[in-house]
């Protein structure tokens, strides 16, 4: 037979009485859906739907059944929440080493970077080193060269010029014999021509 309402009444009262301490309790600590609430809240479902066989109450019955259902449900939820919870906390940390990989691969690269350059601007010196002294070694070369030039004109210059001078000295040497040789021939020929004359005077005689 089903419980008669006063009973009832009673019965729904001291399930409210018994856990009134524990939901002040719960509250103040902040476990409104923790597992202690939900072990109160199947407790009370399993009373009603205890009470309800008992009594033989079909609506004790669906009430019990009803927030058995429910806390069911809230479980779930929990598990879910918690669930999520953690997956989020699993992602804000992959996040977080992900970000963390992300800046050393990053500083990595501004290293590398850092460095290439560095390198590439000594390579850059090195070149500009190699091209220096290879322009000096070419204008070293060059500067040789002309003054080998320079040298065998002089050289060539100074020879023409003795030369010439040799030549000028064969001329007046040349001028010296030749007038020589002409006042050898003039006074021979003046001799003989006084021979001559001088024959001819004896022979009129």
């Amino acid at each position: 037979m089903a419980m008669p309402t006063i009973p009832k009444t009673i019965f729904n009262s001291s399930l409210k009485l018994a856990r009134t301490p524990l939901d002040v309790a719960l509250g103040a600590f902040g476990g409104s859906e923790s597992q202690a609430k939900l072990l109160i809240d199947r407790a009370e479902a399993g009373a009603r739907s205890a009470t309800g066989i008992l009594f033989a109450d079909p609506e004790l019955r669906e009430e019990g059944r009803a927030a058995l259902l429910a806390t069911k449900e809230r479980e779930r939820a929990t598990e879910l929440r918690e669930q999520a919870e953690v997956q989020e906390r699993e992602a804000e940390e992959r996040q977080a080493r992900a970000a963390e990989a992300a800046e050393k691969a990053a500083a990595e690269a501004r290293r590398v970077a850092e460095q290439e350059k560095r390198q590439a601007e000594k390579r850059r010196r090195e070149r500009e080193a190699r091209a220096k002294k290879a322009e000096a070694k070419k204008k070293e070369k060059a500067a040789k060269a002309a003054s080998k030039v320079k040298r065998t004109n002089a050289k060539a210059e100074k020879t023409a010029q003795l030369q010439k001078l040799e030549a000028k000295d064969e001329s007046i040497e040349a001028k010296k014999e030749a007038a020589a040789t002409k006042r050898e021939a003039e006074r021979l020929e003046k001799a003989a021509a006084e021979a001559k004359e001088a024959r001819k005077n004896g022979a009129g005689g």
